[in-house]
């Protein structure tokens, strides 16, 4: 399944992430383990963003204590789909109960 996944620093941990040698090294292990589809940082504040098929729980977990540890908080994750699966999903939801 495709989620957003969001991380943020702490403060403690970004001024000793800054202080080495940056988050370079291990977004690069992150890339090559979990191969994002897409990657941004967010400029006002140390907090990135990327769009990860994650296969079942035990990646979701890996990816969550990597982030965690490397970050001193817990990264949010968001699943996400294409527009075109509301319409699938509504159908399917209607056969148990009506919206009105």
């Amino acid at each position: 399944m495709l989620y957003m996944v969001e991380a943020a620093a702490s403060m403690d941990k970004g001024n000793s992430i800054d202080a080495g040698p940056g988050p370079g090294p291990v977004f690069q292990k992150i890339a090559e383990r979990f191969h994002p589809e897409a990657l941004w940082g967010d400029a006002s504040r140390r907090h990135v963003f990327m769009v990860v098929e994650i296969a079942d729980a035990a990646q979701m977990a890996e990816l969550m204590y990597v982030l965690t540890w490397f970050t001193g908080t817990e990264p949010k994750f968001t699943p996400i789909m294409p527009p075109e699966v509301y319409g699938e999903a509504i159908e399917q939801a209607k056969k148990i109960i009506s919206p009105k």
